[in-house]
């Protein structure tokens, strides 16, 4: 092995202890995030690009090392494929078709090493970035995935996109692309902060009925429509067969 090559080496290492001593501080955070969400996959997938910048909050070189991304899927419990409200439902999400890039600077996007752990009530995106960034310098990292957090009806589609990291996310900015009428949004906003190893989730529905935004899901407002209409129809026939009961009673005299 070559003496350059030892002491480029030794220098990683030696940034890498730096920053595993500075475990406890904020060495670094999330200066910009855009997250692009594409509804139309197919399947329940939407596909999911995640393009944000890593700012380095210390004066001396940093190793950014393992970085992780959270994702959970939460909503209401189903039976028969109707959700029902009220209640509430946590678990992992499937990702597949997962991509990673990231340059340091202004340099070019090069692929990083990227990997999915499943747990039982969340998904966990690892990525390692081993390329020391000077004080001076940002990382931009670049993640493509699918993910199986959409549920589709008969008129609604609904997704919940989760964003959360080990790092303050300080300006988040979100974008959904769809064919469907956006009906519902919750946070309804697109540029958020998000501290640290917490969890937002930003739960969507789209609607193939041209319908303005909605105080609540379009489907929760479809049933309780059906629902009256048929509570409706059930109280006009009971008026009437008890009219006609009464109009018999009367005949019979």
């Amino acid at each position: 092995m070559h003496k350059g090559d030892i002491m480029k080496r030794f220098y990683i290492f030696f940034l890498l202890l730096i920053s595993i001593s500075y475990v406890h501080a904020d060495v670094e955070k999330i200066a910009n995030y855009n997250l692009v969400v594409d509804v139309d996959n197919g399947g329940g997938y939407a596909h999911v690009k995640n393009a944000f910048i890593i700012k380095n909050l210390v004066n001396y070189p940093l190793v950014p090392g393992i970085g992780e991304l959270r994702l959970q899927e939460k909503g209401p419990k189903k039976i028969l494929g109707i959700p029902i409200p009220g209640t509430k439902d946590v678990k992992s999400i499937d990702i597949k078709n997962l991509k990673g890039y990231y340059k340091i600077g202004n340099g070019e996007l090069k692929p990083m090493k990227v990997y999915v752990i499943n747990n039982t009530n969340f998904t966990t995106i690892c990525y390692e970035i081993w390329e020391p960034m000077d004080k001076n310098s940002n990382v931009t990292v670049v993640l493509e995935y699918d993910a199986n957090i959409v549920d589709n009806g008969v008129f609604f589609k609904t997704l919940t996109i989760p964003v959360g990291c080990d790092m303050d996310i300080d300006n988040l900015n979100v974008k959904f692309n769809s064919k469907y009428h956006l009906t519902y949004q919750k946070p309804d906003k697109s540029e958020f902060s998000v501290p640290k190893n917490t969890l937002l989730m930003i739960n969507t529905e789209f609607s193939i009925l041209p319908l303005p935004k909605l105080p609540t899901h379009g489907y929760i407002l479809l049933w309780l429509v059906i629902l009256a209409t048929l509570v409706s129809i059930f109280i006009s026939i009971e008026i009437k067969r008890m009219g006609k009961e009464k109009e018999n009673g009367n005949n019979k005299k």
